[in-house]
């Protein structure tokens, strides 16, 4: 069945359901293009962008997740300054969502070791790296350790990874909606303040 993104032009708050419920939808199926996403901060006043999986949608807590490498510049840029944007396309439906919010790192906690659980063996292989993300290589290689190469890790070599994995909270509190038309595009927005405010706006 074709995706499509439903809602009820006479009801705004119709387009901020079907977005969480796009979300959500798509942390559950690899194949739903909001999976990947472009996350940006801010390094010394300019911005950097970068694709991340999406892992965990919290509708009630208005947060969207995503792991990283707790050595990689991100998690720095994060703490100098937390506000990121999301962005992600459906070119099935069309619709473009930004979202803007806070972000916050956890490593080593309850939270980061509740998705380290969560995960597979081959996602895990991904944290036992040799060098810390962005490190100059001297060839074409894998960061991995040689003995990684062509299985899955055991419960023990897994656990060296949890020592560079990051879980990246972030609360949105800011929501851009676009909708591509040839008739001529649709966009709405819609704010935090202790409850979820839109409006209608032009493309």
């Amino acid at each position: 069945m074709t995706r499509q993104f439903d809602f009820n032009p006479a009801k705004i708050h119709t387009i901020l359901n079907e977005t969480w419920r796009h979300l959500k939808n798509a942390v559950e199926t690899e194949t739903h293009p909001w999976r990947l996403g472009t996350l940006a901060t801010v390094s010394d006043n300019r911005p950097r962008v970068r694709t991340v999986v999406l892992r965990a949608v919290e509708i009630e807590q208005r947060q969207v997740i995503c792991y990283t490498d707790q050595r990689s510049d991100k998690v720095q840029e994060l703490e100098d300054n937390p506000w990121i944007e999301w962005v992600a396309y459906d070119s099935v439906t069309r619709v473009q969502i930004r979202l803007r919010g806070r972000a916050e790192v956890h490593t080593q906690n309850d939270q980061a070791a509740r998705h380290w659980e969560a995960s597979s063996p081959e996602h895990r292989r991904g944290y036992i790296t040799v060098s810390a993300p962005g490190t100059q290589a001297e060839t074409a290689s894998p960061n991995l350790p040689d003995y990684l190469f062509d299985r899955l890790p055991n419960d023990e070599e897994a656990q060296l990874g949890y020592e560079n994995f990051a879980v990246i909270v972030c609360q949105i509190e800011h929501i851009d909606w676009l909708e591509l038309r040839r008739n001529g595009h649709l966009a709405a927005r819609f704010l935090w303040t202790d409850k979820w405010e839109g409006h209608w706006k032009y493309a």
